[in-house]
């Protein structure tokens, strides 16, 4: 699996282009922004687009969405807990995580040891719950789940850079 990370938009989000080396096949995590950018991205790297998975509704996460989805032809999944989202050799289980926004998820590849977590969980903090439709309640359930995950699961947030789920673990804990 490669990991391709392009920072998008006025507040910087991580949009991820998660590739199966050996089929040049791939999926899009929230295309936040800049249309063209994420575009010419895919150009270069020549890779078939299978799949775009939104993390969550908001803005930031979904302005490329419309032109990407159009130019790619690839199928947007609105996948539902514990659902499996496969790209080529590579799988991951959709995770519900309610908290930031009510139908925040998360996709887990347990076999590559990857998280890519939307605005569930960042480097040393959580998603905002003081938004409309956010509940700090459901946060703290959602990041339950996440702790449950081996230590070393490297996580690929919304904003900023990655981490892991042992270098969150003791604020995970104070939260929950």
């Amino acid at each position: 699996m490669r990991i391709h990370t392009l920072i998008v938009g006025p507040i910087d989000t991580n949009c991820y282009i998660v590739e199966d080396e050996a089929s040049k096949k791939a999926m899009i995590i929230d295309p936040g922004e800049e249309a063209g950018k994420i575009l010419s991205h895919l150009k270069n790297l020549q890779l078939k687009i299978e799949a775009i998975v939104i993390t969550h509704g908001h803005f930031d996460h979904i302005g490329a969405l419309d032109a990407v989805q159009a130019e790619t032809g690839a199928a947007v999944l609105e996948p539902a807990d514990g659902q499996k989202v496969s790209i080529g050799s590579l799988s991951f289980t959709v995770i519900h995580t309610p908290g930031h926004s009510h139908e925040s998820l998360c996709l887990y590849s347990e076999k590559e040891g990857v998280l890519f977590s939307g605005d569930t969980l960042f480097a040393g903090t959580w998603g905002r719950t003081d938004l409309p439709f956010s509940s700090e309640e459901e946060m703290r359930i959602s990041l339950r789940k996440l702790l449950a995950l081996p230590p070393d699961t490297k996580v690929y947030p919304g904003h900023g850079r990655p981490t892991t789920i042992g270098k969150e673990q003791g604020l995970l804990k104070e939260l929950c």
